[in-house]
């Protein structure tokens, strides 16, 4: 390759030689391919991008030496391939091979005739990726959302893209430019009047069961929750993760700036929610009322082994609100258990994660009793080897 002299000073190269049978000839006396006619990239989601060019290559009758070389990039070697689309019956790719210690590659390729044939070669190319950002703003009633979706595109890869179609792995292509060491902020979509559900979260697991023993004020999780599908004016394609502004727009038609979460992964038909902050205007109190053993398993010593557990708990929910609110109550049961009476219906997320979509009126207290068997507990490592009797 150190014979090869480039035509243009570009980071990627492709030469031809028409009409030669002999690789060590075509090597030697190389001519450059007409530009690339349309260039489309697909991003990865590790900084890998899928690069496919179309080029008009003249190719004489018989076999056709072309040359692939790069350099100041990362390809891919194995990724690189060579696809025929105007006469893909007339046109058969007899060899590739790699030239030892260059960014090259080189093709065999038969032609039956004298045409011309659009190609099309593909690749991966390193160092190309992006971040996925939102920004939404709420009406002044806390009803809708309008969301924009913005993907910030970074090129450090080497190659400049003056025209170039992109498309990620979910929604529709865009043509944009992107050149080397650029970052390029691009509206992909704008959504209006997405309906919302605020709704304030309390989690058994992370929350404190008795917030008035602590000396501050315990806040409640509050979030803005919708649907990714075509009642809420979505549903097209998944929402990629990424960071969200969340402002809220007053009556005067300026914005407030609410703070910042992250977009979870959400696929067509599933709920996602944006985190606003914390409301103490909400109090949650967990207690246990009564705890009681049965089906006690004992081994040959007397010592309990195993044993069920009747559980009896009272959450209690207050709004300090002067307007209604949406409570979800996540309850965490391990192990087995069986439900005995539970004075609110659910919604069973697994085995231990039951949810409460509780509606408190304004200034409304409620009690939520729950009334369960745990079965199955051991009261220490358990050997095989223990004989168990009742």
């Amino acid at each position: 390759m150190a014979a090869i002299k480039y035509i243009k000073p570009v980071c990627l190269s492709i030469l031809i030689l028409l009409g030669s049978i002999i690789v060590s000839q075509a090597r030697t006396s190389l001519v450059s391919l007409p530009p690339r006619q349309d260039v489309a990239i697909r991003l990865g989601d590790h900084g890998t991008t899928l690069v496919q060019e179309k080029r008009i290559l003249t190719l004489k009758k018989g076999i056709n030496t072309i040359d692939f070389s790069w350099q100041s990039v990362m390809i891919d070697p194995a990724s690189i391939t060579l696809a025929t689309l105007s006469n893909p019956d007339k046109i058969s790719i007899l060899s590739v091979s790699y030239p030892p210690n260059e960014a090259a590659l080189v093709w065999d390729v038969s032609s039956r005739e004298d045409l011309e044939e659009k190609i099309m070669i593909s690749y991966l190319l390193a160092n190309i990726d992006y971040i996925v950002t939102y920004r939404a703003v709420t009406d002044p009633a806390e009803k809708t959302i309008d969301l924009k979706s913005f993907l910030v595109l970074r090129n450090f890869s080497g190659e400049n893209f003056d025209t170039v179609t992109a498309s990620l792995n979910f929604g529709n292509p865009f043509n944009t430019s992107i050149h080397n060491l650029e970052t390029k902020r691009i509206l992909v979509s704008q959504k209006q009047k997405i309906p919302i559900k605020k709704v304030y979260t309390w989690n058994a697991l992370k929350m404190p069961h008795e917030p008035e023993k602590l000396k501050t004020a315990v806040g409640i999780p509050t979030s803005y929750e919708f649907i990714n599908n075509k009642d809420s004016n979505l549903g097209q394609t998944a929402l990629l993760k990424g960071k969200a502004r969340l402002f809220a727009r007053d009556s005067q038609g300026s914005t407030i700036f609410l703070g910042e979460d992250r977009v979870k992964f959400t696929p067509v038909g599933d709920k996602t929610g944006l985190h606003i902050g914390d409301s103490r205007d909400i109090v949650v109190t967990q207690h246990r009322l009564d705890t009681k053993r049965t089906n006690i398993k004992r081994n040959t010593n007397g010592k309990i082994q195993v044993y069920d557990e009747i559980i009896k708990e009272q959450i209690i929910m207050e709004n300090l609100k002067d307007t209604p609110v949406i409570l979800s109550l996540m309850e965490t049961i391990p192990g087995q258990w069986n439900p005995l009476d539970i004075s609110m219906a659910y919604e069973q997320k697994d085995h231990k994660t039951l949810i409460f979509s509780v509606k408190l009126l304004a200034k409304e207290k409620k009690t939520l009793s729950m009334h369960y068997k745990v079965l199955n507990i051991f009261a220490q490592k358990f050997s095989r080897y223990n004989r168990v009797v009742n």
